[in-house]
């Protein structure tokens, strides 16, 4: 796997009648290049995944990142994402961050977030590698678990994780609310969890589903374990990324039928992800008696980003 850029693609572009800015094109091509580290790693490791959600909504639809959407999801067999964290530190390049369990700047939801740094960087190094976005970048990692064929099994098997999955909410609210940053008291208990979630790994299943939103809402539709068994790749962006054999049946299932439609749905966090790097970095910048204005040129994009988005600086 392998994404090239020229400084054309970062210009700003109309893309389905929504503007995307050169801000969010690096953004876009620093996520693609943690991409390409998963990917050397999973295929060293003989490792399945494929894009998800969102992802894979773009790569069908729009060969690429839908416009208006600013990360990258992606899917794995629960028994290959156990095997992935268990080299995942070890693995990938220095300073990056995986988070499964909580953490200051993670609160348990049942995946993995991995990002290159934390913190805004402008280190050479950081700047020459992913594209001059100084931001931290990634993407979020979906374990899909076996469901049980028996209704009753099934049932008990979401009650069950649900239970502990309020309580480790609970915990982690009363320790926000002492200001308490320390989660270790808790975090025993998700990794308990994980193991619930995980029970039927490697089982004659017919189906996987994303086990905590199944969980939580009881409203997802598992997939067919046949539909995702085999990945090909599929143009996106200027790569490509392995998406699930039967494709379009794995999209009916996340969006149904009408998936096909390009309509801007309402994201599911404050767009653009950067938004708050931005805020903060210009706190950081002020501190050195440092405007948006001295940036050198090559950063600029971020000063035209924070107008754009009415960020003061």
């Amino acid at each position: 796997m392998k994404f090239e850029f020229t400084e054309e693609y970062f210009k700003d572009e109309m893309r389905s009648g929504f503007l995307v800015t050169e801000c969010m094109k690096r953004y876009w091509a620093a996520s693609l290049k943690t991409l390409e580290i998963f990917d050397e790693i999973c295929s060293r490791h003989n490792l399945s995944y494929w894009a998800d959600c969102g992802t894979l909504l773009g790569a069908f639809r729009h060969h690429g990142f839908i416009p208006w959407d600013d990360d990258i999801d992606l899917a794995m067999p629960r028994t290959d994402y156990n095997n992935f964290l268990k080299i995942a530190q070890k693995e990938l390049p220095e300073g990056y961050f995986v988070s499964t369990t909580d953490s200051k700047n993670h609160s348990y939801n049942g995946i993995t977030v991995i990002i290159n740094h934390t913190g805004t960087l402008f280190s050479a190094d950081i700047l020459g590698t992913y594209y001059n976005c100084p931001f931290p970048v990634g993407f979020d990692l979906y374990p899909y678990d076996d469901v049980p064929k028996d209704e009753k099994e099934n049932t008990a098997w979401r009650l069950e994780y649900l239970k502990g999955l309020n309580e480790v909410r609970s915990a982690r609210k009363l320790l926000d609310s002492k200001g308490i940053t320390d989660y270790s008291a808790i975090i025993e208990r998700e990794e308990e969890l994980e193991k619930i979630a995980g029970k039927y790994a490697g089982s004659d299943s017919d189906e996987l589903i994303r086990f905590i939103f199944h969980a939580i809402y009881n409203t997802i539709a598992p997939v067919k374990k046949s539909w995702c068994r085999t990945q090909y790749d599929m143009p996106f962006e200027t790569g490509t990324i392995p998406v699930p054999l039967c494709t379009e049946e794995v999209l009916i299932s996340e969006f149904g039928g009408q998936y096909y439609r390009s309509v801007r749905a309402k994201s599911a966090h404050d767009y653009p992800l950067y938004r708050r790097d931005i805020a903060e970095m210009i706190t950081m910048l002020k501190g050195g008696g440092i405007s948006l204005n001295d940036l050198p040129p090559m950063l600029q994009y971020i000063r035209r980003e924070a107008d754009l988005r009415e960020i003061p600086y």
